[in-house]
């Protein structure tokens, strides 16, 4: 039968491909009589996840601004404190420091762990999974922004969250897109993400309005801290660390910190550019908004729909011949974890 598989840029792959039925899948592969053809199934199963893991374009949806209080989702009251409240992330130092270099900064602005619909904290872990595509995470409306998110589609999957005991501390692993509707999570010795969560002394904060960025960057909420290479301990030294604070701006209950949320919305209207052209090539439709904002407006920024399309129909079934061939390609293997072909029960050959 004929899978419905979509291609990157929308185009109806289907025709092209057709898999045998699961009878059939089942008798090619359980006879070493017809190893040629088993072989060919699995070619049609691996080509299928080539095919379908280039994910749907997602529907961002624009915001206000000064509204963003009202649209990321909050975390749940029973989650840490830690991991309350929403996020401003100033890469570029605009309200207190940073040490990433110009250009290099990524064009997000604020966040939040409540995006519950994509992943819930783990505690067995102290896990929790934010996609930079769904609902938490607010990009900046202009070319930059648009391009960036697009390009993050094809290549990119969603941070790991990983929090210490104490919830002092956090690794934040980044998870790469693979074939087969599975992600890689970027190891430590690559690239090294963390933060650190501050403890100002009583009567610091908030920062005065003459305050050095040394007291302002006491305030934050957390400090940044990313490390790249460290497999190469020479150059990864050389390099050194790359340093940015994120200040909560909201609380969970959805009310606005100051004076982080004025800077934070100073920042966000002076980077929200928005562009007709782009948005129509990046496939935006600027009319989608959550709060009834204007995406070709100023003031405003977008968020992803969170539908990830990083599997399909026959993803699965490539998982399965991807893990069948990993095990051995055995037929017992076969009889135990499928059975009667992909979907079956599995149990074991029948007597």
């Amino acid at each position: 039968r004929k899978g419905s598989i979509r291609g990157s840029k929308g185009v109806d792959l289907s025709p092209s491909l057709e898999l045998p039925s699961s009878s059939r899948l089942k008798g090619l592969l359980a006879s070493s009589s017809h190893l040629l053809e088993a072989v060919y199934v699995v070619h049609m199963l691996l080509a299928a996840a080539l095919t379908s893991t280039s994910a749907a374009a997602h529907m961002p949806s624009f915001l206000r601004n000064n509204d963003v209080q009202n649209v990321l989702p909050v975390a749940p009251a029973d989650y840490p404190a830690a991991l309350q409240g929403m996020l401003w992330l100033d890469q570029t130092g605009a309200f207190g420091e940073s040490s990433i270099p110009a250009g290099v900064s990524a064009p997000d602005l604020a966040i939040s762990m409540g995006d519950t619909d994509y992943h819930r904290f783990d505690p067995a872990t102290r896990t929790v999974s934010v996609s930079i595509l769904g609902r938490a995470w607010q990009w900046q409306n202009t070319r930059e922004g648009m391009s960036f998110f697009r390009e993050a589609e094809s290549t990119f999957s969603h941070y790991d969250f990983v929090f210490s005991d104490d919830f002092e501390s956090c690794q934040i692993y980044p998870h790469l897109k693979l074939p087969f509707g599975l992600t890689f999570r970027v190891p430590t010795a690559a690239v090294s993400f963390t933060m650190t969560l501050q403890h100002p002394a009583a009567g610091a904060c908030p920062p005065r309005a003459n305050s050095s960025t040394a007291e302002v960057v006491r305030c934050a909420k957390w400090r940044r801290d990313s490390r790249v290479l460290q497999l190469i301990p020479g150059l990864s030294k050389a390099l050194g660390d790359f340093v940015y604070y994120a200040y909560e701006i909201v609380d969970n209950e959805r009310q606005p910190i100051e004076p982080y949320f004025s800077a934070y919305l100073e920042w966000a209207d002076a980077n929200s550019r928005p562009d007709a052209l782009v948005a129509a090539a990046e496939g935006f439709d600027t009319s989608r908004s959550l709060d009834g904002a204007d995406g070709l407006q100023g003031g405003t920024s977008f968020v992803g729909d969170g539908a990830a399309a990083e599997s399909s129909t026959w993803s699965a079934s490539a998982q399965l011949a991807w893990r069948w061939i990993r095990d051995g390609a055995t037929e017992d293997w076969w009889w135990e974890h499928v059975g009667w072909g992909h979907g079956g029960s599995g149990g074991g050959r029948p007597a």
